[in-house]
């Protein structure tokens, strides 16, 4: 299925770059949608075949793949302002497009659901989080789910104090965007895949 470049305004005026599938075949028109997010988050999405996209595309979803502020790839300015944005500006851009494809009439409003695996994980539980009333389910693969407790384990490795530093919303605590701290608040249905070999983020 053709992979289309887009992009959208986010909520405070900023230009988000995103991709767009469409199954093949079909008007983009109120379809089921899946809101892809990526990984890192200092990570992007580009135009090239991605097989869960198009795996998705060829049973009759549409997918969009934002590259939220804190994606690499557009200049050091937009890789920044993702900087201990966990829950904040970056949830926002997500968040933003949805509401985008809801409004250009391409995403049936009663089908959509957000994925992700690793950061994308943790952004899809805290946008059933955030905003309930907009994601009808939500799949988090290899995720952050428990914030204080990556924090703590990524500071036992050399450069850890470095990079846990960007981990989290500034000005706030670390519970108060920590998916496992809010669990309570997920109401729509949520699969969580993890592998037991995830070194990265561990299993238990």
């Amino acid at each position: 299925a053709p992979v289309k470049a887009v992009r959208y305004k986010s909520r405070d005026g900023v230009e988000i770059p995103a991709y767009l599938t469409a199954p093949k075949g079909q008007a983009a028109q109120k379809l089921p949608t899946v809101v892809l997010v990526h990984g890192g988050p200092q990570s992007r999405y580009d135009q090239m075949f991605h097989y869960v996209v198009q795996f998705l595309a060829s049973r009759g979803y549409a997918v969009l793949q934002p590259n939220f502020r804190g994606s690499t790839g557009y200049g050091a300015e937009f890789l920044k302002a993702g900087t201990f944005q966990w829950g904040g500006v970056m949830q926002d851009d997500v968040t933003d497009g949805a509401q985008w494809l809801i409004e250009q009439g391409i995403a049936d409003p009663e089908r959509i659901c957000i994925a992700g695996a690793s950061y994308g994980g943790y952004a899809a539980v805290m946008g059933l989080i955030k905003t309930p009333d907009l994601f009808k389910c939500g799949i988090s693969i290899n995720a952050v789910l428990n914030i204080p407790n990556l924090i703590a384990f990524d500071k036992k490795f050399i450069g850890g104090k470095s990079w846990t530093k960007t981990m989290g919303l500034e000005g706030r605590e670390p519970e108060s965007v920590s998916p496992y701290h809010r669990a309570r608040e997920v109401r729509a249905p949520l699969l969580v895949i993890h592998a037991k070999d995830d070194h990265r983020i561990p299993y238990r």
